[in-house]
């Protein structure tokens, strides 16, 4: 029986490389500045990974029901499943409180391209 059959749909990941130090959605939420704001920060923790020799920095992708999801990290990764995942399911005014960023937080982008995180969340 194949994954359609059974009702399932498959979720790739992807590795890309890109040029530039990639910033995401979750970026900001995820990797504190150290020094300065994050916009113009050049030291984070926990740290971006590295640019890999030849090819650039590292940026994946997640592909689910039509819908793409972009990470400039696997903490980044981690962060989206332990907030999709929970239990009960945090309001973005409650994620965003930590850094005084109320109606900021990634989850409150709902609506913006590539970022359909909730309705990737109940299988939409």
């Amino acid at each position: 029986m194949g994954l359609a059959a059974a009702g399932l749909t498959r979720v790739q990941l992807r590795l890309d490389h890109v040029a530039d130090p990639p910033r995401t959605p979750v970026s900001r939420f995820v990797h504190r500045p150290l020094d300065g704001a994050f916009h113009t920060a050049t030291m984070f923790e926990p740290p971006f990974p590295p640019p890999v020799v030849g090819k650039g920095h590292p940026f994946w992708t997640l592909e689910h029901r039509g819908h793409e999801l972009y990470f400039a990290s696997p903490e980044e990764m981690a962060h989206v499943a332990d907030v999709l995942g929970a239990r009960v399911m945090k309001r973005p005014r409650e994620l965003g409180l930590e850094q005084s960023a109320v109606n900021s937080h990634w989850l409150s982008w709902k609506a913006k391209p590539g970022w359909r995180l909730t309705s990737l969340a109940c299988g939409v």
